[in-house]
């Protein structure tokens, strides 16, 4: 039996995501993601049982590494307007930093044939545990951690993806102060 190898592992993971961020999900094929990663097709199946497999991993790493670096923003006992100020912030630098495995996660969150294989959710349950603790305390307004996704995450993520390099800080600002204003009691 042959051995995992870690970097060759995430040789094929940042090959899969480099390839479909040009040719599309349906694009990359693992002959393609194989050529891309300087790996034989065979040499993917070692460490994934097939592409969709490859894809969920993929997005599932990506996903967590995003709300991990939100996390390390987060200080115990930080007040409800901070932590939505945090969480806004980590957000926003997180995806900047990493636009490719950002752009990457927003194609997997969006294809309808992978919607079984990734759940962007199980990702950031941390997050959602934390808020649910300031919601338990009247801290946070109570509503569906659906909702909270979207209000929380896809504003800072649509700023992120059209920042063109110009000053984001007002906007970023703005939208702390209107999320506080809509979840905060």
């Amino acid at each position: 039996m042959r051995t995992r190898d870690y970097e060759k592992q995430q040789r094929i993971k940042e090959a899969m995501v480099r390839l479909i961020l040009r040719e599309g999900i349906n694009g990359a094929s693992v002959a393609k993601i194989a050529r891309e990663a300087g790996v034989s097709p065979a040499t993917i199946y070692i460490y994934y049982d097939s592409k969709e497999a490859l894809l969920s991993a993929a997005f599932r790493e990506y996903s967590y590494q995003s709300y991990q670096y939100v996390d390390r923003r987060i200080r115990p006992g930080m007040g409800a307007a901070e932590l939505i100020e945090a969480i806004v912030q980590g957000c926003y630098t997180y995806t900047v930093e990493h636009e490719e495995v950002f752009s990457f996660v927003e194609q997997c969150a969006r294809c309808p044939t992978l919607s079984e294989y990734v759940s962007q959710q199980e990702c950031c349950c941390g997050i959602f545990d934390l808020i649910h603790q300031y919601q338990a305390h009247g801290l946070i307004r109570r509503c569906s951690d659906l909702n909270l996704a979207a209000v929380l995450f896809a504003p800072v993520r649509f700023l992120a993806a059209n920042h063109k390099g110009g000053p984001v800080e007002p906007q970023l600002r703005e939208l702390v102060a209107m999320l506080q204003r809509l979840l905060l009691p």
